[in-house]
């Protein structure tokens, strides 16, 4: 056994073919150190007698072996190739995990030949242990990069489309002769918040991938922000087109979704081996944020809609929905009523009650 290194390509005559392959992971599931194990048994730990000697000091001296199986049925039972592998932990405190479950000292556990790999971790050591009948992972693409032209082609066009979205929102929502000083509050807001946002994921980048990739965080910002500024028009817009008011009350459930998508995005910069574990993060954040906004909107309104009437007004040319008559709109009122003398009751009895706490 030993190092996997340029050599390792070209088998020296009379040198025994590789029975197994064990990785040293680091904490992106990447291998740090890879050996080559040429027969068994193989023995692991912090001692100089073992085969592959691991410095973390939460391994004991001869924390595991693995061998063949001392009996198994096999047309030739004295071929290692063709016995089960069995895992025996030695003495240690701290056990060993294989998979899913956990081996304590003096504990045995027969080897899966087939399947994928095995991950095993010693102490505080991740390692992986591929057996030849384990599957071969399929080779991954690089990540195409674009040239720095189109890169700065498509941030700038990014940049301009939510420049132009912020600038109408700010225009529709402000009177003509203060347009001018809010759009200049609004630019430097946008400006400094987006170089602190993405200034941090870039940092935190930084810190755990050893890249910034601050020119990936700011297209998720632009890009983000552009899709969060279409949802957060479209549900106004749809309900007053097909008079559905519920689009609008949960306008909010899109945006969180965008938010979530753009964080999913921000944190595959910081962990790029751990896509599964990051998409669980950004969901869970959607889900939570959408669980908070729910129950703030009973606290405040007693219903779970942002709104309490759709008050959002476009041409009527826009409208789809057909019309209904005076009478039909005012039937539709009536259930309305019940709930109306309920608040109305209810405020009345407030009031009294916080009256006579005032007179005492």
């Amino acid at each position: 056994m030993g190092a996997l290194d340029d050599s390792a390509a070209v088998t020296a005559p009379g040198t025994p073919d590789a029975l197994a392959i064990l990785d040293v992971l680091d904490r992106d599931g990447q291998p740090r150190q890879t050996f080559i194990v040429r027969e068994w048994p193989l023995r692991v730990g912090r001692s100089l007698a073992n085969d592959m000697v691991l410095a973390d000091p939460h391994v004991a001296a001869q924390h595991f072996s693995i061998a063949p199986a001392a009996h198994a049925d096999s047309t030739d039972p004295d071929s290692p190739e063709a016995r089960p592998l069995t895992l025996q932990v030695s003495s240690t405190r701290n056990g060993l995990q294989l998979g899913a479950k956990h081996l304590r000292a003096h504990e045995h556990a027969a080897l899966p030949s087939g399947g994928d790999a095995l991950e095993l971790t010693a102490g505080r050591t991740r390692l992986r242990l591929r057996l030849p009948g384990h599957t071969l992972a399929a080779e991954l693409p690089l990540a195409a990069t674009l040239p720095l032209r189109r890169r700065a082609a498509t941030i700038g066009i990014a940049a301009a489309l939510l420049l132009l979205g912020l600038l109408l929102r700010t225009w529709l929502d402000t009177d003509p002769d203060g347009f001018g000083r809010a759009a200049g509050s609004m630019l430097l807001g946008v400006v400094v918040a987006g170089g602190v946002w993405c200034g941090a994921w870039a940092l935190l980048s930084k810190t755990f991938a050893h890249q910034a990739r601050f020119g990936w965080h700011l297209r998720v910002f632009l890009l983000g922000s552009i899709a969060g500024l279409l949802v957060s028009a479209l549900p106004p817009l749809l309900s007053f087109m097909l008079s559905w008011p519920w689009l609008s009350d949960f306008a909010f459930v899109g945006t969180i979704g965008v938010a979530s998508v753009a964080l999913y995005f921000h944190l595959l910069a910081v962990e790029p081996a751990r896509q599964r574990l990051m998409k669980s993060v950004a969901a869970l954040c959607g889900v939570v944020g959408i669980a908070l906004t729910l129950w703030f909107n009973v606290q405040r309104s007693d219903q779970f809609g942002d709104e309490l009437y759709m008050n959002h007004l476009f041409p009527p040319a826009l409208r789809l929905a057909r019309p209904v008559t005076t009478d039909a709109f005012i039937g539709g009122l009536t259930p309305l009523k019940a709930t109306l003398d309920k608040k109305a009751k209810d405020t009345s009895q407030g009031e009294e009650a916080a009256s006579g706490e005032g007179e005492e």
